[in-house]
């Protein structure tokens, strides 16, 4: 886990996890408050020149620019699966409009959108973000990063199946709706109210929703724009429909 805001949040969230924390050696001075506590928690830390914490950003699949001076070697978060919502594995949480409201990902590839819509999702007060084990991107340092820390406060789940799990949250009473190009805009679907219980689907970069998602969507609908760009990013995309209806 690189960067200085997401190893706080893992020595605040799950701090068991973490087997050592590389520093960078012209970086400790800076970090002493963070490293001054992982020490009183008992962790190892290593200070290593930039060299070291390049390779072993790279052996991670990250890019070395991502550690920012300081990198945890931890175990990776625990993954949920659609049930745990509903049996209480996964604690309830409530939107500021008192909404319960899961965010489903059919098909997200890049890893800075998947941690910006994590971010975004924790900070609007979704239960979980959850997304499908193949034709995604999966986390990895670059995501946990692009989070800020988020990863570890927000439950997430990934599942083989989407439609399966959208259908079992429609079992458990939620609605759901998706976001496309070409459906009704958004706020006029608020206007006529939205249900206590949502699963907001969000497509990949390039095909958005897929057909089978989209027919399990009990709204469709769109950011209406004023300008002459067609759409927007879906991590954009996401945060405005969040502050829409969250």
């Amino acid at each position: 886990m690189p960067g200085e805001r997401a190893v706080h949040e893992l020595l605040t969230g799950d701090a068991q996890r973490v087997r050592s924390l590389l520093v960078q050696r012209e970086r400790e001075r800076p970090l002493e408050p963070l490293l001054v506590r992982a020490r009183a928690l008992g962790l190892a830390v290593e200070l290593v020149d930039h060299d070291t914490l390049a390779e072993t950003m790279r052996a991670s699949g990250a890019a070395p620019g991502l550690a920012r001076g300081i990198v945890a070697i931890a175990t990776p978060p625990r993954l949920y699966s659609i049930e745990d919502v509903f049996d209480g594995t996964i604690p309830e949480r409530r939107t500021a409009q008192g909404r319960q409201l899961l965010v489903a990902l059919d098909g997200v590839q890049d890893p800075q959108n998947l941690g910006a819509i994590i971010r975004s999702a924790e900070f609007f007060g979704a239960t979980a973000v959850l997304w499908t084990r193949d034709r995604a991107v999966g986390l990895s340092p670059t995501v946990v990063r692009a989070s800020a820390g988020a990863t570890e406060r927000l439950p997430l789940i990934v599942e083989t199946n989407l439609v399966r799990a959208v259908d079992v949250c429609k079992q458990a009473e939620y609605w759901s709706i998706g976001t496309v190009v070409d459906g009704r805009p958004l706020r006029e679907i608020c206007a006529e109210g939205l249900p206590e219980r949502l699963v907001v689907v969000f497509g990949s970069e390039g095909r958005g929703i897929r057909r089978l998602t989209r027919e399990r969507c009990d709204w469709l609908a769109t950011i209406a724009g004023a300008g002459e760009v067609g759409s927007l990013n879906v991590s954009a995309a996401a945060a405005v429909v969040f502050a829409t209806i969250a």
